[in-house]
C-alpha cells in the first residue's frame, strides 16, 4: 500500500455512484459500524459527501469523516472503496491510480465483473487488508495521445475506442504496429483493449478473453466490412499508430466509455502501454476462471440449464 506505515491507521477513501439512491443507506450503515475502529480513517469524495450529507448530519457521523476532492486523494489514502457497479469502478480507477491506492469494488450494479465484492463481505475484506491476507492484481493500462491535439491525453483501464460516431457509413482506419503497417480497417471503428477490457466491448466485437495478468493488447474491429479481418493480440510493449478517415465532420474517440472526444478527420492517434498500473484487491479464495463461470456463465450448457428450469416450473 505504497510506503510502509507502521503503527498508523488504514486510510480509506470512498467514491459512490450517486445515481443509486439505495447506496446511501448502505454507506451510512458501513460508516456507523467502522468509525469507532481506531485504526481506520475515512475520506469521502466531495460528491459522495454531498450525496449523503443530510444522513451524516442526522446520525452525527460528520465530525468523524474527512471530505476531499477526488483529485486530492493522492497522499491521503491507502485503499479506495468504489460503491457501485463496473462503471463506477472504472470512474474510480483514475483516482486510485493517481493516489497509488488499492481499488476495491463493492458491487451494487448488475454484472459486477470488476466490482466483485459483495457488500456483506466488506468488513471481512478490510480485515484481510489490515492483516495483509490478500492479493494485489496489477492491471496494465493504455495511454492514448490524440496527435491532432496534443492536449488531449487519456489513460484507459478497459479500452480506447475510435469509431464513426453519428456517420451512417464505415470509416477507414490505417493501423501501424511498431512502425509496421498492419492493415486498413474499413469498419464502424476499432477497439484497442487491455486484458482487463477483454471481457467488455472487445468481447462483444468477437475479441478473445485474456487473463488479466497478461502483458498484451487486443485490436478488435467493430463490424468490419471484410469478414477475413479478425481481432488480433499483440505484445503489450507495442506502439500503435492510427489514422482514421471519414466523410463526416467528426470521428469519435473514447476511453472506457466515459471520456469522449469528437475530432475533425483525419484523426491521428497514438496508443501504447502506460508506465502506470492499476492495483485491484483480490481475495485469496477467488480466481479468474471462477469469475468467468459465475459472471459470464462461461462453459454452462444452456440446454441443461433450460431443462432444470423446466423441471422446477413443473413442480408449481
Amino acid at each position: 500500500m505504497g510506503k510502509e506505515r507502521r503503527g498508523q491507521q488504514l486510510r480509506i477513501g470512498i467514491i459512490a455512484n450517486t445515481t443509486k439512491y439505495d447506496i446511501s443507506d448502505y454507506l451510512i450503515e458501513f460508516l456507523s459500524e467502522n468509525l469507532n475502529k481506531k485504526r481506520r480513517e475515512f475520506y469521502l469524495s466531495k460528491y459522495t459527501y454531498n450525496f449523503i450529507s443530510s444522513l451524516l448530519n442526522k446520525s452525527h457521523l460528520r465530525k468523524f469523516i474527512k471530505v476531499v476532492e477526488e483529485e486530492r486523494f493522492k497522499g491521503k489514502i491507502d485503499v479506495l472503496l468504489s460503491f457501485g457497479g463496473d462503471g463506477t469502478m472504472l470512474y474510480s480507477a483514475k483516482f486510485a491510480i493517481d493516489a497509488d491506492a488499492i481499488l476495491v469494488g463493492i458491487n451494487f450494479g448488475k454484472l459486477g465483473f470488476l466490482a466483485d465484492i459483495n457488500y456483506q463481505d466488506l468488513n471481512s475484506v478490510l480485515e484481510e487488508i489490515e492483516s495483509k491476507n490478500f492479493n494485489i492484481e496489477k492491471r496494465i493500462l493504455l495511454e492514448g495521445q490524440i496527435v491532432n491535439d496534443k492536449s488531449k491525453k487519456m489513460i484507459a483501464v478497459n479500452d480506447i475506442v475510435i469509431e464513426k460516431g453519428s456517420w451512417p457509413r464505415i470509416i477507414e482506419i490505417d493501423t501501424f504496429v511498431d512502425k509496421k503497417y498492419l492493415t486498413t480497417y474499413r469498419s464502424d471503428g476499432l477497439i484497442i483493449s487491455t486484458p482487463t477490457g477483454s471481457t467488455g466491448y472487445s468481447l462483444s466485437s468477437g475479441g478473445p478473453i485474456l487473463l488479466p495478468e497478461m502483458d498484451s493488447i487486443i485490436l478488435s474491429p467493430i463490424c468490419p466490412h471484410t469478414l477475413t479481418v479478425r481481432p488480433i493480440v499483440i505484445p503489450g510493449n507495442s506502439i500503435i499508430e492510427i489514422e482514421a478517415r471519414s466523410g463526416y465532420e467528426t470521428v469519435t474517440i473514447n476511453k472506457d466509455g466515459q471520456q469522449i472526444y469528437k475530432i475533425k478527420p483525419p484523426v491521428k492517434l497514438l496508443v501504447k502501454k502506460s508506465s502506470k498500473h492499476l492495483k485491484i484487491f483480490k481475495r485469496f479464495n477467488k480466481d479468474y476462471f471462477q469469475t468467468l463461470r459465475e459472471k459470464l456463465m462461461w462453459g454452462v450448457d444452456i440446454r441443461e440449464h433450460s431443462q432444470n428450469s423446466g423441471e422446477r416450473n413443473e413442480k408449481f
